[in-house]
């Protein structure tokens, strides 16, 4: 494929993302297509330690945990986990939304995993029994959001290269040399 046909279709991509995609809501801009400012990369990422986030963690956990055979009470965490947000002050309406919530990440982590014939590996069991122990401990919090790194907008790094070509300066005499040189091999 030519280069003019590439360079071509990542435009008409840059063009259709930016007029479909900037806004003023937070979402995807031409700061964040073309390197954003260092305010927008200086922000923190959102807590996931909500009660949504909880319900959700403690209910995936509970649920690799039972399909990996771990020897605890699922009916107990999930009792204990909800009698822990309705300890912490929780409406009672929200209380619903949130063992909907664990219940659907509980069956949801449960049916994908059971397709998974190597789901239970050494290394996965090990993350498993960690948060599960956490859990029973009391311990509902979730893991932290990782912020990902800074790549400079859509095309950060793409022009960075680790070897720079040594020869001539481009329009030098020595240039049109090598290149008159090599067009007549």
């Amino acid at each position: 494929m030519a280069l003019s046909a590439i360079l071509r279709m990542g435009l008409i991509g840059m063009i259709a993302a930016s007029a479909a995609a900037c806004s003023s809501d937070g979402g995807l801009s031409t700061g964040t297509l073309i390197g954003g400012n260092s305010a927008s990369a200086a922000k923190a990422p959102p807590s996931n330690n909500t009660a949504t986030g909880r319900a959700l963690h403690v209910g995936t956990v509970s649920a690799r945990a039972t399909k990996c055979g771990f020897n605890f009470d699922a009916a107990t965490l999930r009792t204990n986990y909800l009698a822990a947000e309705a300890a912490s002050g929780i409406p009672v309406t929200d209380l619903g939304k949130v063992e909907r919530i664990y219940d659907t990440g509980y069956r949801g982590v449960l049916a994908g995993a059971a397709k998974d014939p190597n789901y239970c590996n050494s290394k996965r069991t090990t993350v498993i029994k960690t948060a599960l122990n956490k859990a029973l401990a009391g311990d509902y919090s979730p893991p932290a959001v990782e912020v990902a790194k800074d790549t400079g907008g859509l095309f950060g790094g793409f022009f960075d290269q680790d070897v720079v070509e040594k020869g001539p300066a481009f329009g030098s005499e020595e240039f049109w040399d090598k290149q008159r040189e090599e067009t007549s091999k």
